[in-house]
């Protein structure tokens, strides 16, 4: 036993002091020179992530781009618009090679890129840019190569997968305050079918749908005072069903809107 001991204990100390060797041999990354392993990551700062329809044809996408390591060449933006679930091609936009740098671009130009006008960019809809950076090295970045809590996380001001929101444009041709009416209709005589309208005022909430029957109607008090007044449309299913009218109030019906209904009134 004592001599079968002593060759597997020598056996070990041959495998270990091979395996040494062949570690002096190595080139191993080390993992504290983060100088020479920093991505070449890229931030953006925007000034806005939410802009109204009204505004698209006047607005731009805004903000400072810059690269936190001191390591990027260059950064390229593209751009898509997503619709209902439905995205366009993604098309080249920009491309940045000093930083920081602040960049203004125009919806209308964003929109002529994608073949489209800022008509066709509807409340709702998303307006999404992908970042691809190329390090002083020649390393090539995407969002591919990030996790989902960096690319996923605002706070990261990460310039490789980020969206404008674009939402109704705030009610500015009637009367605000005062009792707007909603009509509803369902052609076939089920409800709305998880269809509603939005009411926001001053930044509060409130949805109007109804689940069954032919018709509703909702009286919606907005209070003296309130300074915007938003109302949108959110579809569900069977939308060639769902039809209203909203009344201001000075009495002014607008609509109809549907059947298939868009997402904004105004």
């Amino acid at each position: 036993m004592k001599s079968t001991f002593k060759y597997i204990f020598g056996f070990l100390i041959v495998v270990l002091a091979f395996s040494a060797c062949e570690d002096k041999d190595k080139n191993p990354l080390n993992v504290f020179d983060l100088d020479n392993s920093k991505a070449p990551y890229v931030r953006i700062k925007l000034d806005q992530t939410i802009v109204a329809k009204g505004d698209l044809a006047s607005s731009a996408l805004s903000g400072t781009v810059d690269d936190a390591s001191d390591n990027v060449a260059s950064w390229e933006l593209s751009v898509s618009i997503e619709s209902g679930g439905v995205a366009t091609d993604t098309v080249a936009l920009t491309t940045v090679t000093q930083f920081p740098s602040d960049i203004s671009i125009p919806y209308t130009d964003i929109a002529g890129a994608l073949g489209l006008t800022v008509d066709d960019i509807s409340g709702g809809d998303f307006i999404r840019f992908l970042g691809k950076s190329t390090g002083t090295d020649g390393t090539v970045t995407t969002v591919d190569n990030y996790s989902a809590n960096v690319t996923g996380q605002p706070e990261q001001l990460q310039a490789f997968n980020f969206i404008v929101l674009v939402k109704c444009s705030t009610i500015s041709d009637a009367t605000v305050p005062g009792t707007w009416i909603i009509d509803m209709q369902d052609l076939y005589g089920d409800g709305w079918d998880g269809a509603f309208v939005t009411f926001e005022i001053d930044g509060v909430t409130t949805n109007y749908t109804f689940t069954a029957g032919d018709a509703a109607t909702f009286n919606v008090d907005v209070p003296t005072g309130t300074s915007q007044l938003v109302i949108s449309y959110t579809s569900g299913a069977f939308e060639e069903e769902h039809v209203f009218t909203i009344q201001t109030p000075d009495g002014d019906v607008r609509g109809p809107f549907g059947p298939n209904p868009s997402p904004c009134i105004n």
